[in-house]
């Protein structure tokens, strides 16, 4: 009966072992070297490739090349290692792909004067947008069916290529053949409700009392915390995806070749991107304190109402200088008011106010900052 109890006493001891290597504190505090160079091998590569593929122009529609990818694919299942197709199809080899190469790319295209860079990559994350939405509930179908979950990544990491590439052009393919003749009306209705009545959100912000705001506070906070994720998310890609939807179908030629709606929401996308890599990292240390999603769903508003255009102040403060493009977004700047001024000034007065702005734009003048008083 000893041998029997002390037995049994191992296996409970060994079992609690095992069960403590799945706690999420286990989990973020020990990092396996061999997990780590897969995926700085994988970020180093997509920042070489990112110069190559923002040369590549995307050609006419070719079914070849989708034929040539779906068998490219294909190989890349069958002869990669299973140890390195199970990190690199995973939600960290997604994020790599699917976010970080196009935020990069969102930053460079906001910061040249042509439009059609701004349009590839809205439609882009109109569709990647949908996609977050959709599939926030993937983990809870890869806990009751665990094969399917790991095959669903593999599909999300070659579905989100196909989608970037401009070999393939995939955002293209299901904005031409969905988006447009489908969704897009509804998302011009949509988005066109939202702007008559934005005055009135912005009155009603300013009148209603602030105390009362505690109630939409309190029930926000009594939901449970999956739910509370799941309304930042829907907060931040729902009227977003609709908004960008509108902006690239729109119609009126002399709106979209001014692309200030386009440039909005992609700039909105970069950081609205970076903002759901932090809180998916952090909500691990940081998911049950009952401030945290709300904070996150604070400033997912901010970053994309017109009335704080927070986006736009992330964008130019923090991103812009990062990736080094301050000069380029200037000269975009500079274009734009060019723009204005073929547009509002007189044909005839036109030569001569350009000139003007031209020899402002020439004259270095230096700016005397005022003596202290004594």
């Amino acid at each position: 009966n000893l041998r029997k109890t002390i037995s049994l006493l191992r296996a409970v001891s060994n079992n609690d072992d095992d069960n403590d290597k799945y706690l999420p504190s286990k989990m973020m505090k020990e990092l396996d070297p061999e997990k780590l160079s897969i995926y700085v091998t994988s970020l180093i590569v997509i920042i070489l490739a990112t110069p190559f593929i923002g040369r590549m122009e995307p050609g006419p529609q070719n079914p070849q090349h989708h034929i040539i990818y779906a068998a490219s694919v294909a190989a890349t299942l069958l002869l990669l290692p299973e140890s390195i197709q199970d990190e690199i199809f995973s939600p960290g080899g997604v994020v790599v792909v699917g976010t970080i190469l196009p935020i990069y790319e969102s930053i460079l295209a906001v910061c040249t004067i042509k439009k059609t860079d701004d349009i590839y990559w809205l439609q882009y994350w109109i569709t990647s947008g949908t996609l977050t939405y959709a599939t926030e509930f993937i983990d809870k179908i890869r806990d009751v069916f665990p094969r399917g979950g790991e095959r669903w990544y593999e599909f999300e990491f070659f579905f989100t290529l196909w989608l970037l590439l401009p070999y393939t052009d995939g955002a293209y393919v299901i904005y031409e053949w969905f988006t447009r003749p489908l969704v897009a009306p509804v998302a011009n209705r949509i988005t066109g409700m939202m702007r008559h009545r934005l005055g009135w959100i912005k009155f009603l912000l300013l009148v209603v009392n602030a105390s009362h705001l505690w109630i939409v506070w309190f029930v926000f906070v009594s939901f449970p915390e999956e739910q509370r994720r799941f309304v930042v998310v829907a907060v931040g890609t729902v009227y977003p995806t609709a908004a960008s939807i509108a902006a690239v179908s729109s119609k009126d030629e002399k709106k979209l070749n001014e692309g200030a709606d386009l440039a909005f929401w992609l700039t909105y996308w970069s950081t609205f991107s970076i903002l759901f890599l932090a809180m998916d990292y952090l909500e691990n240390f940081l998911g049950e304190i009952r401030g945290f999603y709300t904070t996150c769903l604070c400033v997912t508003v901010w970053l994309f109402l017109p009335m704080f255009n927070g986006a736009d102040y992330v964008f130019r403060q923090v991103l812009v200088p990062l990736t080094g493009q301050y000069e380029n977004l200037i000269l975009r700047d500079v274009h734009n008011v060019k723009m204005v001024i073929m547009e509002s000034v007189p044909e005839k007065h036109r030569s001569r106010v350009l000139q003007r702005a031209a020899d402002m734009l020439s004259k270095t003048e230096t700016v005397s900052r005022p003596e202290k008083a004594r």
